[in-house]
């Protein structure tokens, strides 16, 4: 298949299971990285409760339609915890992956949510000069969980 580029890599081990091994200049392992890269049942339950659905503004996309994103990606060091987490449609987890749409989660533990003005689901440039963040179909009114 030949090299891949880093977004191409970053997105495959998005969706995939990976082990990172280190090999020294023989290629010997000599170190085994972390494996668990993948949201657990109970996590994309958990994620089904806070996030309703894919989190992307506009979207409402149902939950079994959708993706655990890390916000900072796993093969970067970002760790397969909740307040790294967020559900997102296939569409839009490519989306967040080949632009420059960025996920912060709130204070309040949702991405879309909190009181920082870089709290939600905050467009590039290129769709809003001042980067408003903007908030989930699921976050918009009242809900129960």
């Amino acid at each position: 298949m030949g090299p891949l580029s880093r977004n191409t890599s970053r997105q495959l081990a998005c969706d995939c299971i990976l082990t990172a091994i280190v090999m020294d200049e023989n290629g010997s392992p000599i170190n085994l990285a972390r494996t668990a890269r993948t949201v657990t049942a109970k996590q994309k339950r958990a994620l089904t409760a806070r996030d309703h659905g894919c989190a992307f503004p506009g979207c409402g996309k149902p939950a079994a339609w959708t993706e655990g994103h890390h916000i900072w990606h796993w093969t970067d060091g970002g760790p397969t915890d909740m307040n790294n987490l967020v559900l997102l449609c296939g569409f839009h987890h490519r989306l967040i992956h080949h632009s420059d749409w960025e996920v912060f989660i709130g204070t309040d533990n949702h991405p879309c949510g909190g009181t920082s003005r870089l709290r939600g689901i905050v467009p590039p440039v290129t769709v809003d000069p001042y980067r408003e963040p903007r908030q989930s179909h699921a976050r918009a009114g009242p809900h129960i969980a």
